[in-house]
């Protein structure tokens, strides 16, 4: 089992945050270099192969990126449909 699955809501989070300073276009890149700083770190942090975390950590902030922009979606389709 993976623990560096923190990753995913941690980048959420801190999207959120950021948005307030960051164009929204940027949004998704943001999230995707946050989780492949996160996933170095945990590489570097635990002693483990960087490049597997790395990529882990690219895929986990895209992940974090779709899981908003879909629960957007979602939430705009129940709005339109009340």
């Amino acid at each position: 089992m993976e623990f560096n699955l923190f990753i995913v809501p941690v980048t959420m989070i801190l999207t959120e945050l950021l948005k307030q300073y960051i164009p929204s276009k940027f949004i998704p890149l943001l999230a995707v270099t946050l989780g492949l700083v996160m996933g170095i770190f945990y590489g570097v942090y635990y002693g483990q192969d960087l490049f597997v975390h790395g990529f882990q950590g690219i895929v986990y902030g895209a992940s974090a990126t779709g899981l908003y922009h879909t629960g957007q979606r979602i939430n705009k389709g129940v709005n339109n449909n009340e």
